[in-house]
């Protein structure tokens, strides 16, 4: 990692880190990272600032470059990891074997995810449970509901939330289903990111 990012996981250390809270590392930008993640290849792992990573979640930064921007959320036990590029679409450089992973600020995700996407935006709220597949690309001011399992290669569009359509009430008949979101809920999500983070650290200071 670069040094204005610098964390540690399971097994990492910083010299840059103040160790205030027992269960988390503090960085000198205001990132707190769970003693218990694991974050695999961190010279290719970059997170902005002052965002949160949980337990259990798994950072495989030694299978791609992995970009976090400020004020990101990544709940407990969700793995984020870099795809292997289309077939038929060969890497860039003999160096570069995955599709960088480029997640945007004031984004959560939730917890339980598998997270395989090239992109995802600013303002984006991921729900429990959910898995998005290789190189899928999420626009910003987007929400992810729970349980809902996005194929390979998906494009969702700006201002879309994602949800299952289960009419039938049965789970045979269930469908992934888009509606379009208000233009308000770009202010909505950005507070909601940063109220959780400032609901975080007080919970951390009260300790």
């Amino acid at each position: 990692m670069t040094e204005e990012e610098t964390t540690g996981g399971e097994g990492n250390s910083s010299s840059n880190a103040a160790t205030n809270e027992d269960d988390y590392i503090k960085t000198t930008t205001h990132n707190f990272i769970s003693r218990k993640a694991v974050i695999e290849g961190p010279r290719q792992v970059a997170i902005q600032g002052r965002s949160i990573v949980e337990s259990h979640v798994k950072i495989r930064g030694d299978l791609g470059i992995v970009r976090l921007g400020r004020y990101v959320f990544i709940s407990s036990n969700t793995t984020l990891e870099p795809a292997p590029f289309a077939a038929g679409m060969g890497p860039p450089s003999d160096t570069m074997k995955n599709v960088p992973m480029v997640i945007g600020n004031q984004t959560c995700v939730g917890t339980h995810c598998h997270i395989q996407a090239a992109a995802i935006g600013s303002m984006v709220w991921i729900g429990n449970h959910v898995k998005i597949g290789k190189r899928c690309i999420i626009k910003d001011c987007c929400v992810i509901d729970d349980h809902v399992v996005l194929g390979d290669d998906t494009v969702i569009p700006p201002f879309t939330r994602v949800f299952y359509d289960n009419g039938n009430q049965q789970q045979q008949c269930l469908t992934v289903s888009q509606a379009e979101l208000p233009p308000s809920m770009t202010v909505e999500l950005q507070e909601k990111a940063m109220e959780q983070y400032d609901a975080f650290v007080n919970v951390q200071r009260a300790r």
